[in-house]
């Protein structure tokens, strides 16, 4: 509907909605009602029933749609809730509602050793987890924090330990595999859960990315350590919605900041040091620093500093460098923020650091590019030129080096990362003893037909859902 039809029938039905306020004044949602006047009849929606694209609702009015219930924020047709959705001041046409008789529905239960929530009543004996350790309840409890009510049997503690829901992070020094998130892509935008659409529906990343995948990176916080964000979204609501469970689930998590759209900088240990509580857990794998942003070398040398200052107190972490890279015959690859970045780790006697090269988008099809097979770039040749040539020109040890390529379609065509440069390349990660595997994205870990890039699926066609994840799970022994 045009905005100028869509304002006269606004108007039209909001004349007739006036006629009828005394009638319906005394409810909260509209009832089915009619009234007429110069022979013409309007029919108001009903209340709490499902949306219906060809009717149109005002302000006030109440749907439902897959469950879920919604309010009208103003005059809207054809505008689904479902997409269309979100709080006061956001600009969206509907509301979510607990539900339409206002009575919210109860919670969920959890299922056993699942994070534990104040908002639920566990009976004895319910099995939770919090920030990695397992509790059971000793009675019935309610917003009563095990991790700060718990003792032994005869304390009096409404919860005692348990190690039956313990999580224990994998050992570290294994090679760590797993792909990037994009949280901008298929973000759950009302409750901050990050979720995606690869097996065709939204649902949160936990619930469906496959069992074996173990670590995935969180891409992208920007801005300055301790006061940072991501797209939007802030760090409280990201851990909030995210965190716990991802411990619960014994998945771990890396944390990557800057990337090709925003820069991340750190002025001092103390704000690093506050970055770093704010995302930690016994799942926190790493953090990783992006640079491809045209950062200056006064913040990557900042960075740098944040590192080698950190790592003395946190040993378990693990800290790298994401640099773009060529894979051609050019021995030195990396291009200038690589170099820059490079000097810096030589010029402070930075150790224990990992270089992750971004094995993608060679540009034109040439030796010095990447490797020419036929024509064309042979993007699993390319990514282990790449990492041959950091570790021989600038002395990288192999087990602080990771790979990571864009799986299927590049951004220039007729770069194609397959199932087949999956096998090369794990077969050389593991025989290397390499730091890690990562690829971007997860989101694209879905067919579509071949072509130009796509943020939500692989353009490439014949991996199948999942096909490159498990396709790499399997090679790597994972």
């Amino acid at each position: 509907m045009t905005p100028s039809a869509a304002a006269g029938a606004r108007r039209h039905r909001l004349d007739w909605l006036a006629v009828l306020s005394a009638a319906v004044a005394a409810t909260t949602c509209l009832a089915p009602a009619a009234a007429s006047a110069a022979g013409s009849q309007v029919q108001l929606a009903p209340a709490c029933q499902p949306w219906d694209a060809a009717v149109a609702y005002v302000k006030g009015d109440t749907v439902t749609r897959n469950g879920a219930s919604y309010v009208a924020n103003w005059w809207t047709q054809g505008d689904d809730p479902a997409t269309h959705n979100g709080p006061d001041g956001s600009g969206q046409p509907w509301t979510p509602i607990n539900s339409c008789g206002g009575t919210p529905p109860p919670p969920p239960a959890p299922a056993p050793c699942d994070a534990w929530r104040a908002d639920y009543t566990y009976p004895k004996g319910s099995l939770v987890t919090e920030n990695g350790k397992g509790y059971k309840a000793l009675s019935k409890s309610l917003n009563q924090d095990p991790a700060q009510n718990s003792g032994p049997k005869g304390s009096g503690e409404p919860w005692t330990k348990s190690k039956k829901c313990d999580v224990t992070p994998p050992p570290p020094g294994e090679l760590v595999f797993g792909s990037y998130k994009d949280i901008t892509i298929n973000m759950n935008w009302n409750t901050s859960e990050l979720s995606t659409k690869v097996t065709g529906s939204l649902q949160p990343v936990l619930s469906v990315m496959p069992a074996k995948q173990k670590s995935t990176t969180w891409a992208f916080a920007t801005g300055e350590c301790g006061s940072e964000n991501w797209a939007g979204v802030t760090p409280a609501a990201l851990v909030a919605a995210n965190v716990s469970k991802w411990v619960a689930a014994g998945r771990q998590y890396i944390i990557s900041t800057g990337g090709a759209a925003g820069s991340f900088s750190c002025g001092s240990d103390a704000g690093f040091e506050k970055f770093i509580s704010t995302y930690d857990s016994p799942m926190l794998q790493g953090v990783d620093f992006d640079i491809e942003a045209n950062q200056s070398q006064a913040v990557i040398d900042g960075l740098v500093a944040r590192v080698k200052a950190a790592q003395s107190k946190h040993p378990k972490l693990r800290f790298s460098f994401t640099l773009a890279t060529l894979g051609g015959s050019s021995p030195q690859s990396l291009g200038d923020a690589g170099v820059r970045t490079m000097n810096s780790i030589k010029s402070q006697g930075l150790s224990n650091y990992i270089i992750n090269l971004m094995t993608m988008d060679y540009g034109s099809t040439s030796p010095t590019n990447c490797v020419v097979v036929n024509g064309k770039c042979d993007m699993g040749k390319s990514a282990i030129q790449a990492a041959n040539n950091l570790h021989n020109h600038w002395g990288v040890p192999y087990n602080q080096i990771e790979i990571t390529p864009m799986v299927g379609g590049n951004d220039t065509v007729d770069e194609t990362f397959t199932l087949e440069d999956v096998d090369e390349v794990s077969a050389f990660a593991l025989s290397n003893k390499l730091s890690g595997i990562h690829f971007w994205s997860l989101d694209r870990d879905n067919d579509c037909p071949p072509g130009f890039a796509s943020p939500t699926c692989n353009s490439y066609g014949e991996a199948g859902t999942w096909g490159f994840t498990n396709r790499f799970i399997t090679k790597l022994g994972q």
